[in-house]
């Protein structure tokens, strides 16, 4: 499948759940999972009373927004990474992990204007399934910031593969988000750190959103504890590693008992301090130019396992496993309630009738091996 066949149908998709959509909702409402009125959680997913979800139900309480940033943790990163300009013992300061999405674009354009004196090098781990938007992305972002070298890491054939294949055929509770997203991101953080820590890199730095830090990793500050990197991944996903890879594979997950402690690179996730916004981060990388209009949407950006992600969630769990993600951003006043309804209202219908990017879907399976039936999708 050619790129600008599934941008062209990615683009339709967009286009159908912003403009046609909404005119035809109503019509379609009898067979439509209702949805939570103050964010967009779909009832498949939570029990909805009085039509809202127990979060939005619940008592208003003093917690944390993990969308609205901490000053005192803003501080304690700034001052963490101004500790590091310069220091480390090689030729970079800082990794950072960069997909060409808009929240790596902002992170790395954030991180240049305000730390330069940190040497960074950008790291785009090509996982043969990498969204060509994304790539074309991460060529124009890095001519528009000066300073930031940039490697692109294509692991050998076979080994996303083999996760990608493992993952859609193993669903865990909480659908693809929590097993094929969770061994996607667990593995490219790990090849991450250990970029870090062959190059003696005393910091890796990701794009995660706050509400991803907590959701995902169970985090409640910007860096990951030090005794977390110190250990070998044994799992992830509750999957044991080596019941899935070989020994020489194994290497490529992060094993921080084999490196000297000055070798293993603190993990920092500066959107859990930094306020963060999701359409405000659209609309400034649009603004600043580092990315075209069009191309800064996450079903676009994305790797090419998400539309098979989608429909395998639609099929399996009746709504997107994304979805609580979103719903939590939307809860919170960052990021539009209306345009994510559209979004997962408008994949529900389409998959309901096979129609949910058919012609992404049949080239991600084909290229992992796999029949709609081995996924569970008509």
């Amino acid at each position: 499948m050619n790129v600008e066949t599934r941008i062209g149908e990615i683009g339709e998709f967009l286009r159908f759940a912003m403009a046609e959509w909404p005119g035809i909702r109503a019509s379609h409402a009898h067979e439509m999972a209702r949805r939570c009125r103050r964010c967009i959680l779909s009832e498949r997913a939570v029990e909805l009373v009085d039509d809202l979800c127990p979060e939005c139900r619940a008592p208003a309480v003093e917690v944390r927004d993990p969308g609205a940033g901490d000053l005192r943790e803003a501080a304690a990163l700034d001052d963490l990474l101004k500790s590091h300009a310069g220091r480390g013992r090689g030729r970079y300061d800082a990794l950072v992990l960069f997909s060409g999405g808009k929240d790596s674009a902002i992170l790395l354009h954030r991180l240049r204007a305000e730390h330069p004196g940190l040497r960074l090098l950008a790291l785009t781990v090509d996982n043969g399934f990498i969204s060509r938007v994304a790539l074309a992305n991460a060529a124009r972002i890095l001519d528009r910031i000066d300073g930031v070298d940039h490697i692109v890491f294509k692991p050998r054939a076979g080994l996303y593969e083999k996760t990608f294949r493992h993952a859609f055929t193993h669903l865990q509770p909480g659908g693809c988000y929590c097993t094929v997203d969770r061994m996607d991101g667990d593995l490219t953080f790990d090849i991450g750190r250990n970029h870090a820590a062959q190059m003696e890199i005393p910091l890796m730095i990701a794009g995660l959103s706050g509400a991803q830090v907590e959701r995902i990793l169970g985090l409640t500050t910007f860096e990951s504890p030090r005794t977390d990197e110190r250990r070998r991944r044994e799992t992830s996903a509750d999957f044991r590693l080596e019941d899935i890879y070989t020994p020489d594979e194994m290497r490529f997950w992060w094993d921080g008992t084999a490196w000297p402690e000055a070798h293993v690179p603190r993990v920092l996730y500066p959107f859990h301090a930094w306020p963060y916004d999701e359409q405000q981060i659209r609309e400034e990388v649009l603004k600043l130019g580092l990315i075209e209009a069009g191309r800064d949407d996450p079903v676009m950006t994305n790797n090419d396992t998400i539309p098979v992600m989608l429909a395998v969630d639609s099929a399996v769990l009746g709504y997107s496993g994304f979805e609580p993600e979103f719903a939590s951003l939307v809860r919170k006043g960052k990021a539009p309630r209306e345009v994510w309804l559209n979004v997962f209202e408008a994949v529900e219908h389409l998959a309901r009738r096979g129609q949910l990017l058919p012609l992404c879907v049949a080239d991600t399976l084909g290229r992992l091996g796999l029949s709609p039936k081995d996924v569970g999708i008509p």
